[in-house]
């Protein structure tokens, strides 16, 4: 080592500091700071170098000095640091949301306001191409805010420069770029009502959904359903799945076909009308349970057997895994083996429109 260079010795104690850093990275304090969070206004190459020096070092982040900091940043925010971005493409008044979205709201709300953080709103036209969207990403970025929730947007994709922002997802459609995700275990859902049907008593059970929430879902709920046909033995050809095009289809023919003694279905409500006029009774003549309904605030589904979602911990959890990205400083596009990808579970409601099936009525 020449004369002139400072010359870095380990210190006594264990705890390694950003100073310490500093010395044999020979760079200022503030720069490896800013290393350590990943922050893009220090280089790529710098960023890497300082924290490799870190990690052969042993240094060990305070958790409590760490917290500390991140909620100075959010009582004092520079510019709009402390508000995050919530976008959606639902062409309504928001008293007008589906129930399930205005509860993913609800927590999505409750949560920022635990976290010190303010909510902005954006409505994204489902069809709109790019050019309002780099409008859009330019004012965000120089309004400070770097967190962007997209709330169970149907579009599947969306030109921002993701270097800028942490982002998460709620829902499934949205796949171009893939980012960290918040939804709830489809597959898991759909199982469920159909354990919970056949411990009623219930022998063929159909599926029936929309041609486009399935391909939203990337036929999550279809396969779940055949995989729970297979594992019993049934004969997937008996019992064919009811895909539909149009809202105003009609079931009867396919009933007529399949005979099932139940159905399973994402709009039991709907499925209900669709019967009217027809020798169908509800839960008479057929069993009738939905898949994911709104754990409370939908007086249109409380009366149905399901599979029940609590929306609004979805929404809380959306807020706390985009805290937590923005606390580490973790932007841009995640890889596959970085990207959170986090499920909320159901739970069961035995409503009115299934019953206990005996001998008589199989």
């Amino acid at each position: 080592m020449r004369e002139s260079e400072p010359r870095f010795t380990m210190p006594d104690s264990h705890y390694i500091t950003m100073k310490d850093i500093a010395l044999r990275a020979k760079v200022s304090p503030s720069t490896v700071s800013l290393a350590l969070r990943n922050d893009p206004r220090i280089k790529k190459a710098t960023r890497l170098r300082i924290q490799e020096v870190a990690g052969e070092m042993g240094y060990r982040r305070d958790p409590t000095l760490s917290a500390l900091i991140a909620h100075r940043t959010r009582i004092r925010p520079t510019g709009e640091y402390g508000t995050l971005a919530v976008f959606h493409d639902w062409d309504r008044p928001e008293a007008d949301l589906p129930p399930s979205m205005l509860q993913t709201l609800q927590g999505i709300r409750k949560e920022a306001d635990v976290q010190g953080f303010k909510i902005a709103l954006f409505r994204i036209p489902e069809d709109d191409d790019d050019t309002g969207l780099r409008t859009l990403n330019r004012m965000l970025f120089h309004r400070g805010i770097r967190g962007v929730i997209l709330a169970a947007i149907r579009r599947p994709s969306l030109c921002l420069e993701w270097k800028h922002f942490s982002g998460v997802v709620i829902g499934e459609y949205f796949d171009r770029p893939l980012i960290h995700r918040v939804g709830n275990s489809h597959e898991t859902n759909l199982e469920l009502v159909y354990r919970n049907l056949k411990a009623l008593g219930y022998q063929r059970i159909g599926f029936c959904n929309s041609r486009i929430s399935e391909e939203r879902k990337h036929h999550r709920y279809l396969g779940a359903y055949y995989k729970c046909l297979h594992v019993e033995g049934k004969d997937v050809g008996s019992l064919s799945p009811w895909l539909y095009e149009d809202k105003h289809a009609s079931p009867l023919d396919w009933l007529e076909r399949v005979r099932p003694d139940a159905v399973i279905c994402s709009l039991p409500h709907e499925f209900e009308k669709m019967l009217a006029g027809s020798r169908y009774r509800v839960p008479d003549e057929l069993g009738l349970a939905g898949f994911s309904l709104p754990r409370e605030g939908d007086p249109q589904t409380e009366p149905y057997a399901g599979s029940i979602v609590d929306y609004t911990h979805i929404g809380v959890t959306a807020v706390r895994l985009l805290q937590s990205l923005l606390h580490n400083s973790i932007r841009d596009i995640p890889s596959e083996l970085e990207r959170y990808d986090l499920r909320v579970g159901a739970v069961w409601r035995e409503g009115e429109s299934v019953h206990v099936q005996t001998t008589q009525n199989k």
